[in-house]
C-alpha cells in the first residue's frame, strides 16, 4: 500500500466515525423529541400545562401545603413516596399496600418512612423537587429523564424517560445525631426504661429471663432466636425460628468471627446466658453507623428482641 492511498484510508476511516457519532446524536435527539411531546400530552391530560418548570426542567404540582420548614443541600429528609411512569406503571414505593398492588414488593426494601441524606441522593430533580418542598406537604414532581435515570435502560425504566414522584416530606432533619437521640429517649420513656440504664458504649440490655450457665467467651458459637427492629416498630429482619421454634432455623453467630457483626451486637449478646431472653436497644453509633446498611437508614437506632437457645 503506497503512502496516498494510506491517507485516504484514513480519512475514509475518520469519515466513517463522523457519520457514526452523527447517527447516535439524531437517534439521540430523536428520542428526547418524543419524550417532550409524551411529557406534553401528560400535562394535556392531568390539566397541569398553567404550571411552569423550573430552569432545570422539573415541574413542582403542589398537592398539599404546609408551614414547615424546607431542608438545606446537607440535611436529612424522611418521606412516603409512589414513584411511576407517565403511562402510570409504578416503579416504587415506600407503601407496602402501593407495592402488593402493583407486584412490585422486595425483600430489600424496608417499606414505611424513608429517611436519606439530601447531599447523597443521586436523582437530581428528587433532591431539587424535595428542597423547594417544607416539611408536611405533598407534591407531585415530574421529572424529566436529564433529571433522573438520562438514557440508562433499568428495564423497568426505559431510557429518556420522565418519572413522575408523588412525595410527601414528614420531617426535614438537620442535626441527625439528635434527631435519632430524641427518638431514643421517647422510646425509652414510652417502654419505661431508665435513661442512663446503659453500658460505657451506650447500648441498653433489657433481661426477660436470665438464663443459666457461663457467659459466652470469643472462642464460642451461639444458637441465638432474633427480631431486629427500628424504634418505629419495622421489623428489618428476624431468624426463621422467631415465631417458630420447632421448625424454624436459628441463627449460628460465631464470635471467633465477630467482627463481621455490629459492634452492640456482639456486647449484648455476650452479656446473656444459654436460655436467656431479653432486648438489646443498640443505638446508631455501634449499629451500622451514619451511612446505614442495605434496608437500615442511617443513623439508625436498632431493637434486638432475642433468646439464647445454645452456647456450644
Amino acid at each position: 500500500m503506497n503512502r496516498k492511498t494510506g491517507i485516504v484510508n484514513v480519512y475514509f476511516l475518520f469519515f466513517m466515525i463522523f457519520l457514526l457519532i452523527l447517527n447516535a446524536c439524531q437517534k439521540e435527539d430523536n428520542k428526547k423529541e418524543e419524550e417532550q411531546i409524551k411529557l406534553q400530552q401528560y400535562l394535556e391530560q392531568k390539566g397541569y400545562t398553567d404550571y411552569q418548570p423550573t430552569t432545570s426542567g422539573l415541574i413542582l404540582v403542589p398537592l398539599q401545603e404546609s408551614e414547615g420548614v424546607s431542608p438545606e443541600p446537607n440535611d436529612y429528609v424522611n418521606i412516603y413516596f409512589t414513584a411511576s411512569l407517565i403511562n402510570g406503571m409504578v416503579f416504587g414505593t415506600s407503601d407496602k399496600d402501593v407495592a402488593v398492588i402493583h407486584g412490585i414488593v422486595r425483600d430489600d426494601v424496608l417499606y414505611g418512612p424513608a429517611k436519606f441524606s439530601l447531599e447523597n441522593l443521586g436523582i437530581a430533580g428528587l433532591k431539587e423537587g424535595l428542597m423547594k418542598m417544607r416539611a408536611g406537604e405533598k407534591s407531585r414532581l415530574i421529572i424529566p429523564s436529564s433529571l433522573a435515570f438520562g438514557s440508562t435502560d433499568l428495564g423497568a425504566i426505559p431510557p429518556y424517560s420522565t418519572v413522575i414522584y408523588d412525595v410527601e416530606l414528614l420531617d426535614v432533619i438537620s442535626n441527625p445525631e439528635e434527631h435519632e437521640k430524641e427518638l431514643l429517649e421517647a422510646f425509652l420513656h414510652d417502654n419505661l426504661i431508665e435513661t442512663d440504664a446503659h453500658t460505657s458504649s451506650g447500648l441498653y440490655y433489657v433481661e426477660e429471663l436470665s438464663g443459666s450457665g457461663n457467659l459466652p467467651s470469643d472462642n464460642q458459637k451461639i444458637t441465638i432466636h432474633y427480631r431486629g427492629s427500628l424504634l418505629d416498630g419495622r421489623v428489618f429482619d428476624q431468624t426463621q425460628s422467631w415465631n417458630d421454634r420447632q421448625h424454624g432455623i436459628p441463627m449460628v453467630l460465631d464470635l471467633y468471627n465477630s467482627a463481621y457483626y455490629i459492634p452492640g451486637f456482639i456486647e449484648g449478646v455476650k452479656m446473656m446466658r444459654k436460655g436467656a431472653k431479653g432486648r438489646l436497644i443498640i443505638p446508631w453509633d455501634i449499629a451500622f453507623g451514619a451511612d446505614g446498611e442495605g434496608k437500615i437508614p442511617p443513623y439508625s437506632t436498632l431493637v434486638f428482641d432475642l433468646e439464647i437457645a445454645d452456647i456450644q
